[in-house]
């Protein structure tokens, strides 16, 4: 008995810890596959756009059995889908995340919220472009940070961000008001609400 308690708390603490951040293409259902390469080449154009590029990408593939996909904007940057949903990694990351829970017991809600928030999906610190300032444009298309890479990459999964130190500051400060608007928020229109009551009895 004792040994399948350990074992039991060892397996908990090993799925909580793995989250995997690719998943095997043959999981998932074909027609599923197949949705997200839609998905996929709907954005590549729309991502083109906010590097500075036109609608009309020079690569814009991706394969529903394997899930490699291919988005060259016609200025040869190519996005980092990552930073995006309603593309092949942030399903990749969603479908990840929720095998992680498949494999959490069921009742260990512990466990399948940690497979939600270890890989966040999506776009964590987007890189914000200035569309109505061409000089401002390039200097952020050809900067180098997490919004594109060179021409010659094919994603096969998830992409890195990077950013500098004077963003870092910068993004602590406005999480800093967004997490207290999201925490006090509600409780501000509740109490004034409240008052409202009072002043009308």
């Amino acid at each position: 008995m004792q040994y399948l308690t350990t074992f039991a708390v060892f397996s908990t603490l090993l799925i909580q810890t793995a989250v995997p951040q690719t998943i095997d293409p043959s999981t998932v259902d074909p027609g599923t596959k197949e949705t997200w390469c839609n998905n996929q080449k709907a954005s590549c154009p729309l991502l083109c756009l906010q590097e500075g590029a036109s609608d009309v990408p020079t690569s814009n593939d991706c394969t529903p059995s394997t899930l490699v996909y291919s988005c060259v904007c016609d200025n040869g940057l190519t996005p980092n889908a990552s930073e995006y949903s309603q593309t092949v990694p942030f399903y990749e990351c969603t479908e990840a995340a929720t095998q992680c829970v498949n494999r959490c017991p069921s009742d260990d809600s512990a466990c399948q919220s940690r497979c939600r928030t270890a890989a966040p999906c999506g776009a964590q610190n987007p890189t914000r472009v200035n569309t109505t300032t061409s000089s401002t444009m390039s200097a952020t298309a050809t900067g180098g940070g997490a919004a594109a890479t060179d021409a010659s990459a094919v994603y096969t999964g998830f992409g890195a961000a990077s950013t500098t130190g004077s963003e870092d500051s910068s993004n602590n400060a406005q999480s800093l008001v967004i997490g207290f608007g999201r925490s006090w928020g509600l409780a501000v229109v509740f109490v004034g609400i409240s008052a409202g009551f009072t002043f009308m009895l």
